[in-house]
C-alpha cells in the first residue's frame, strides 16, 4: 500500500488537508465479474440516484459489463483512500455545505487525478479500459441532460454501479478499505474505486 500527503487551502492557510493510501489487487476478469457483479441487484438501485438518465456514464443505456470487460483477461482493482486530517473534519462542521466543499477539494480532486493517470496508462498499455466509481464529472453539466451526445466519449468511463458491481464488497473485502458513511461532516476517510482492465 502506497501513502502520499496532499495539501490544500483551509480557511486561508496552506496546510495538509489529507493523505492518501492506494491498494491494488489483480484478478482475472472472469473471476471479478462472477464474484462482484450482480446487475440484477445493483443496476435497479441507480434509479434512486440524481444522475439517473442525466449522465452518459450512468443508466439507462449502459452496455452490459461483459461487452465492456469481456475482451480483457485481467483487472487491477484500485482503491484510493482519502484520509482527512482532523482539523479538516472539524472545519467541515463549521457551516452548512462546508463538508461538501472540502470533500470536492480533496476527495474530488484525488479522484480526478486518479482518472487522469489511468487514462494516460490506457495510452501506454493497449488495449485497456478504465471503470470508475460514481458518475462521470468531466463536464460541469453532462450533455445528456440536453439530449446531446457525450462531449468527451474518449475520456468518459462507465460507472461501477451502472454496470452492476457491488462497491461495498469490492471496497471492504477485496481492497480492505470499508466504505464509511457519516450524516454530518466528513468521515475519517472516503474511498475512490477504479478498475483497470487489460490483457
Amino acid at each position: 500500500m502506497q501513502e502520499t500527503l496532499q495539501s490544500g487551502a483551509l480557511s486561508g492557510r496552506r496546510i495538509f488537508m489529507y493523505r492518501t493510501q492506494i491498494c491494488v489487487k489483480t484478478l482475472k476478469v472472469t473471476e471479478w465479474i462472477a464474484e462482484y457483479c450482480q446487475p440484477e441487484t445493483f443496476v435497479p438501485l441507480c434509479r434512486e440516484c440524481p444522475e439517473y438518465q442525466k449522465n452518459w456514464s450512468c443508466p439507462p443505456g449502459v452496455p452490459p459489463v461483459k461487452e465492456i470487460a469481456g475482451k480483457y483477461r485481467y483487472v487491477q482493482a484500485i482503491g484510493l483512500k482519502v484520509i482527512y486530517e482532523e482539523r479538516v473534519r472539524k472545519e467541515a462542521l463549521t457551516a452548512p455545505g462546508r463538508a461538501e466543499e472540502l470533500r470536492e477539494q480533496s476527495y474530488g480532486a484525488a479522484k480526478k487525478k486518479m482518472l487522469q493517470a489511468l487514462l494516460a496508462l490506457e495510452k501506454v498499455i493497449t488495449p485497456s479500459q478504465t471503470i470508475m466509481a460514481g458518475c462521470c464529472v468531466l463536464c460541469g453539466r453532462c450533455a445528456r441532460i440536453d439530449g446531446k451526445p457525450c462531449r468527451h466519449p474518449e475520456e468518459m468511463r462507465y460507472s461501477f454501479s451502472g454496470l452492476g458491481f457491488d462497491l461495498g464488497r469490492i471496497s471492504g473485502e477485496l481492497l480492505e478499505m470499508p466504505l464509511l458513511w457519516q450524516k454530518e461532516g466528513l468521515p475519517e476517510y472516503n474511498v475512490a474505486i477504479a478498475a483497470f482492465l487489460h490483457n
